[in-house]
């Protein structure tokens, strides 16, 4: 599939240089717990009381590395096409997309009308495929909206947002099976989320990065209650931004009695206690 334009980079609070592969370690950093003051300083939406715009998350369909089992988190894979969907991939996108529509056509349609529904992607290419389908298909479906001609939105712009992509698990890069790698990972951020034992982003530098994000968001739609935002992005990195809007420790995105894992293609809407 041949990605459409998107509109230029928005949004970066860490840093872009991909991570260079290096074997895997041992054993992990030493590790302290984190203070109360850490977790409030990661959460950029600690103490917020609400929101202007609406907030959903998206989780990219099936992928090429995630059906062969194989972490891909740095942003020289992350964005190589050959790291893109999968066919099974495209048509989960396609479907939940539809089933999004039809679950909240009220509030769509006004967003549509007044130009105001976004869809925020990562720069991966598996997260950008997908971001592209959604698009498409609300097109789709605008299209087939009595009177929608006049509506101001057509097809949703597309807009990469650095602070959406994958969270980078430095030393595992290209390793499988990818499962108990990413378990170990978890395990150490319940010990310590602001650690980066063997050179893991940690989960307070995602929460810090992707709460950051929807702070400028919330900058942008003053003016615009109806406003829409989609973010397409990743399984870490949204159940991280859940616990911000949770108002949790970015520890809590392990514990699924918590922050219930994003399945591919997944879309949830995001909401304050």
């Amino acid at each position: 599939m041949q990605p459409k334009a998107v509109l230029p980079l928005v949004a970066q609070t860490a840093t872009m240089e991909p991570a260079s592969p290096q074997p895997a370690a041992t054993q992990p950093a030493s590790t302290q717990p984190a203070t109360a003051k850490e977790r409030r300083a990661s959460n950029q939406l600690a103490g917020v009381g609400a929101l202007i715009g609406t907030y959903y998350g998206m989780r990219h369909g099936e992928s090429i590395p995630s059906s062969q089992q194989r972490v891909c988190s740095s942003m020289a894979a992350g964005i190589d096409p050959r790291n893109g969907l999968t066919e099974r991939g495209r048509e989960e996108v396609k479907r939940n997309s539809e089933a999004w529509l039809q679950a909240n056509q009220p509030a769509i349609t006004s967003a549509l009308r007044s130009g105001q529904l976004l869809i925020f992607s990562s720069p991966f290419s598996r997260s950008r495929e997908s971001a592209e389908i959604l698009a498409d298909t609300i097109e789709s479906w605008r299209r087939s909206q009595p009177g929608s001609e006049g509506w101001l939105g057509r097809r949703p712009p597309i807009r990469i947002a650095a602070d959406l992509r994958e969270r980078d698990f430095g030393r595992f890069e290209g390793q499988s099976p990818s499962g108990p790698i990413y378990r170990r990972v978890w395990d150490q951020d319940v010990l310590n989320p602001s650690g980066e034992p063997w050179g893991v982003e940690s989960a307070a530098a995602v929460q810090r990065r992707v709460t950051a994000l929807i702070r400028q968001l919330e900058r942008q739609s003053v003016g615009h209650p109806q406003r829409i935002d989609v973010l397409v992005s990743h399984g870490d990195t949204l159940k991280i931004l859940q616990s911000g809007f949770q108002q949790q420790s970015p520890a809590a995105h392990q514990d699924p009695s918590q922050v219930p894992p994003f399945r591919t293609a997944e879309i949830r809407r995001f909401a304050l206690p």
